[in-house]
């Protein structure tokens, strides 16, 4: 019956869009296809349009949504990425879960086996764990999704890249403040101030938000101030800088729960999370610094060019957490961690357009770990503590080459690793990263790409550090996921009367991992995650986009039907055929953005995720759900500026579902609910 609800509400809103549609004059001509802005790409280092990509890539306009969402988690803005799936929205100690065609998904926190970058600087600490509490998602500009392997170009990215960009200004405005309440005792307030102009541009941005959470024990508290500069040193020439400092004085978690507790009470924390007050607090401050300098070597027209452009960066980030876990006995764990950063790239681009590009880099990640014990919520005595190093230093090679209606792309990347704790403890890892693509223009505005692509992923400290004897030290037995990648893509567009564009893609994919990592939990240490090596996997799939885009409406649908499975030749061969867990085989999102009269705007969007499993061994099946929020903004234009009102409904038909799947966890505590139907209501104010 939920299900028929779903569908008739959002064939309702179609209808209704239709026929708005229908209504608008169509007097107006065809515009000039040569002369539309194209989506430029540069996630894959080789700069593109998103037609010629030579690998699945989704682009985000992030600034088209920002006006109708809460702009508290980056799933607000990945909804329409196929292939991509995120949960633990709603729960801030443990941040949000993001997989790519099923790489991450076995995070306990963060984000592993995709890459993040922000303005050109690695988000992702060298160990490959990301972390987003710290990103600036307010004053997004855009999100570049590579969506697959892409060691070859990012090392420890096996599902893929997330590429943020920010804004440099706010555009015609100098400021903006914006208010916000809603369901749960949420209140956030958000202050931008824009600075500068021509050479020098700055924009300085402030937010604090609040929460008590739909759950007992969910509540956080988060501050965070961004600023941005870029000065134009010459015309050739400029330099980047960024400062970010969050600090967030509590994230609780309410632990997870099995189905009997649910059933009694949603809302109900675990009676040892209350017990133990398990909670975290974190403190992060990073600094960037990026350089640009270009070269035109030869012209021979307008878009013809051959340049040289040199690109470097560098950066150091500090980070200090201290969490609280449900057991006594080293209940809780802190750690102080310093990273940096530094690399380069040289980039040819020749007057036949082929490209190519040269890098190196080394990051230094350094953890000062420790454990105390948890005296019900209060910090006690010192239980261990241990010094862990991750460096990595790399080199890479790419390049593009058009030849008539092909294009010949391919990248080679080497990576030395070297991880220590205390000095006594070492192991080294090496891997080198080959990709290679082979693209063809089609007729009409469309593309084909066949590529094939190697990929690794080492362990995290916090994944090595975690044995099953509950000690620190190394956990001897974790070792890097290696995978073999094919994928063929079809994407393209078609332009239609009145200003309206149609834009595609489907990809299918195959990929075979060795050396799988999972999850488990043991009952002497309740609701803390131990890995280990499960053996082989297999992930088949085919995700499908199409858009629509109007002068006035932009509807866009993603699909991902796959499968996840352990291999014939798993290390456990009870376990060989069964799903990987924590992973929907398919979901489907749907967005409609309609513009309104008198500068009003309205945002329908459906999600179906469907069924996954939550253990190993498949004995636990998490029923599929479905989703409608709805959001709508109203400008009312002032003299000097704009006032706008939002508001939104999350869950619109209440539907009762998992806002997280614990994989493999004790006791059958698989289960986090998520908040029912909910209201947010703002203001933001333009000047």
């Amino acid at each position: 019956m939920a299900s028929k609800t779903h569908f008739l509400f959002l064939l309702l809103f179609i209808f209704s869009v239709s026929n708005i549609i229908y209504s608008q004059d169509r007097s107006k001509k065809v515009k000039d296809t040569t002369a539309l802005n194209e989506v430029v790409l540069t996630a894959s280092l080789i700069t593109t349009n998103l037609l010629e990509a030579p690998t699945a890539a989704s682009f985000v306009n992030a600034k088209k949504i920002h006006e109708t969402t809460p702009q508290l988690s980056l799933k607000e803005y990945l909804g329409q990425v196929p292939g991509l799936f995120a949960q633990n929205q709603y729960n801030y100690n443990q941040d949000l879960r993001i997989s790519i065609r099923g790489f991450g998904a076995r995070a306990a926190f963060g984000i592993r086996g995709v890459f993040l970058n922000i303005d050109g600087i690695p988000e992702t600490t060298p160990d490959g764990q990301g972390q987003l509490d710290n990103i600036p998602i307010s004053i997004l500009s855009n999100v570049e999704i590579l969506r697959g392997p892409s060691s070859a170009l990012y090392g420890n990215a096996a599902g893929g890249v997330i590429l943020m960009h920010t804004l440099e200004d706010l555009g015609p405005n100098k400021l903006k403040f914006r208010a916000m309440g809603g369901a749960f005792g949420l209140a956030s307030s958000q202050l931008t101030v824009a600075l500068g102009e021509n050479k020098f541009k700055s924009l300085w941005h402030f937010n604090q938000a609040v929460s008590q959470g739909y759950r007992i024990l969910s509540g956080f508290k988060q501050s965070q101030l961004n600023t941005t500069f870029t000065y134009k040193l010459a015309k050739n020439q400029s330099i980047k800088g960024q400062f970010n400092y969050t600090d967030s004085p509590y994230a609780n978690d309410p632990g997870s729960l099995n189905l009997e507790q649910v059933k009694s009470n949603r809302k109900n924390a675990r009676e040892a999370n209350i017990l133990y007050q398990t909670t975290e607090k974190v403190n992060h401050l990073k600094v960037g610094l990026s350089h640009e300098y270009g070269l035109k070597l030869a012209e021979t027209s307008a878009s013809n060019k051959k340049s040289l452009n040199i690109n470097s960066y560098t950066f150091f980030a500090q980070r200090n957490f201290q969490g609280l876990l449900p057991f006594l006995n080293g209940g809780v764990s802190a750690f102080k961690r310093s990273y940096y950063g530094l690399g380069t790239k040289a980039i040819f681009k020749g007057l036949k357009n082929e490209q190519f590009i040269v890098g190196i880099g080394h990051a230094l990640q350094s953890d000062l770990r420790s454990r105390f014990q948890n005296e019900k919520g209060v910090v006690g005595a010192l239980v261990a503590q241990q010094n862990e190093v991750f460096s990595n230093s790399h080199g890479f090679i790419t390049g593009k080459f058009p030849f008539q209606k092909w294009d010949v792309s391919a990248a080679l990347r080497g990576d030395l690793i070297h991880i220590a704790i205390d000095a006594s403890q070492k192991r080294n890892f090496s891997a080198l990263s080959p990709t290679a693509a082979l693209g063809r223009k089609l007729g009409g505005f469309q593309y084909v790409s066949l590529s094939y692509a190697q990929s690794f992923e080492t362990p995290t400290l916090s994944e090595m550090s975690n044995s099953p004897d509950g000690s620190l030290g190394f956990n001897e037995s974790l070792n890097p996921v290696k995978s073999h990648n094919i994928e063929l893509t079809y994407r393209g567009k078609h332009f239609i009367n009145n200003g309206y564009k149609i834009n595609w893609e489907v990809s299918g994919f195959l990929s075979d991992s060795d050396g799988e990592i999972l999850p488990f939990e043991l009952p002497e240490f309740p609701q803390r995650q131990f890995f280990k090596n499960i053996g082989a996997t297999q992930r088949r799939g085919v995700e499908a986009m199409a858009s629509f885009t109007g002068n006035i409406l932009e509807w866009t649908n993603a699909f991902t039907f796959a499968d996840y499975t352990f291999s014939t030749n798993s290390e456990d061969a009870s376990l060989s055929g069964n799903k990987i867990p924590g992973i929907p085989s398919h979901h489907f999102n749907s967005q409609i953005q309609l513009k309104l009269p008198a500068q009003g705007q309205i945002r329908l969007e459906y999600q179906h995720v469907g069924a996954l499993m939550a253990n190993n061994n498949n004995s636990v099946r998490i029923a599929p759900y479905r989703l409608l929020n709805v959001s709508g903004v109203k400008q009312l234009p002032l003299k000097n500026g704009a006032l706008k009102l939002f508001a939104g409904i999350n869950n619109l038909t209440n539907s009762l579902y998992f806002d997280n799947i614990r994989i493999n966890a004790f006791g059958g505590r698989f289960y986090e609910a998520a908040p029912t139907r909910h209201l947010y209501i703002g203001i933001e104010l333009s000047l």
